[in-house]
């Protein structure tokens, strides 16, 4: 894997601009002056640099969301944010993949690095719906020894990947050593704890698809995931044998994690675990 490479103040706090303006809808420049301590010079240059990257639109005085709030952000927008986090989170991830394993791994951005790296871990095979994916697959170097079983369907834009019916049926015929899978939202869930969920159905049911795929199931997430909005349940928690998240989350995101069966990998910003825990402890088990 690449060696990850720190955002710089600039880069997170664009990357907050963006998360605060999609919860608000829209805000003022002054509005955001004064939230992230800046002067509205500076957080000028940052909206035109956002809507730029078409990441907001740029109104009168301040700036709008251009992703309604129960929806996810488009594909081009999600690869924009928190890469260093994502990179980070890869890092930790790919030290699970055994040598020779089949991985199967969703289209979600921030498992894109995971793809990008797998070379270095050399898996007999990887299982996908992710266009970029594919894609990446046939041009990225030391990928010709890694069979490529694409699943196909319906294309969706929005995820830039296959998603529905189709791809579920197809990811049903399937099976692999290890599934990866990221989500838009964790939230607490009656008495399963917690679960995941996604604001668009046919994502919930080709992620649900993907799990199913895995001997063992591994769910990456940053800390921004908790509490989002999700209305369709993909998975409970306990569904997962490991967790990676990155060391941004609060004790309560972690106790929330620690009620799943799952080991939780909390890792720093150069992708090392800070520190290893299980999701149960002994005295909870026995």
């Amino acid at each position: 894997m690449a060696r990850v490479i720190p955002a710089t103040t600039q880069e997170r706090r664009r990357e907050r601009i963006v998360a605060y303006v999609t919860r608000h809808g829209s805000v003022r420049v002054e509005q955001l002056a004064e939230h992230f301590d800046v002067s509205a010079m500076t957080i000028h240059r940052d909206l035109e640099a956002l809507a730029a990257e078409h990441l907001l639109e740029r109104i009168r005085g301040g700036a709008r969301s251009v992703s309604p709030s129960m929806s996810e952000l488009g594909v081009g927008q999600r690869r924009q944010l928190h890469r260093d986090t994502k990179a980070a989170l890869c890092a930790a991830a790919a030290r699970l993949i055994p040598e020779g394993a089949v991985v199967a791994i969703d289209d979600s951005t921030t498992l894109e690095p995971l793809v990008e790296g797998l070379p270095e871990r050399n898996p007999s095979a990887l299982i996908t719906h992710s266009l970029k994916a594919m894609s990446d697959h046939r041009r990225r170097v030391g990928m010709t020894g890694i069979r490529l079983i694409g699943c196909g369907g319906l294309y969706f834009a929005e995820t830039d990947s296959f998603l529905g019916a189709t791809t579920v049926a197809e990811l049903g015929q399937l099976s692999a050593d290890v599934s990866f899978v990221s989500t838009t939202s964790v939230r607490p869930c009656g008495s399963a704890g917690a679960a995941l969920f996604h604001p668009d159905l046919e994502a919930a049911d080709t992620k649900r698809a993907l799990i199913a795929v895995g001997t063992t199931r591994v769910l990456v997430l940053d800390s921004t995931k908790f509490h989002a909005p999700g209305v369709f349940k993909v998975a409970d928690l306990d569904e997962f044998d490991h967790i990676i998240v990155d060391r941004e989350i609060s004790r309560s995101q972690r106790d929330l994690l620690s009620r799943s069966h799952a080991r939780v990998h909390i890792v720093d910003a150069e992708g090392n675990e800070h520190p290893p825990t299980a999701g149960r402890t002994e005295q909870e088990e026995n």
